[in-house]
């Protein structure tokens, strides 16, 4: 159960890690991009606002970006 708990925590660890990473090293339209390839599903599902809460941008921003992309 321990080992279990321990790979549970790891896992949650390096994505909190990579979130971070992502959120410094990056734009804010290569963070939407990035986000929008690796998970085209969930854009679908959730509303804008969230996902640009997520992201750390404004909603506005979002459809700014999401416009531009798509022309």
């Amino acid at each position: 159960m321990e080992n279990y708990f321990r790979c549970v925590y790891q896992k949650a660890y390096s994505a909190a890690q990579m979130r971070v990473k992502f959120l410094y090293d990056f734009s804010r339209e290569d963070l939407y991009h990035y986000f929008r390839k690796s998970q085209p599903e969930f854009l679908q599902r959730v509303p804008q606002y969230l996902i640009a809460s997520y992201l750390n941008i404004t909603p506005e921003y979002l459809s700014e970006i999401h416009r531009k992309s798509v022309s």
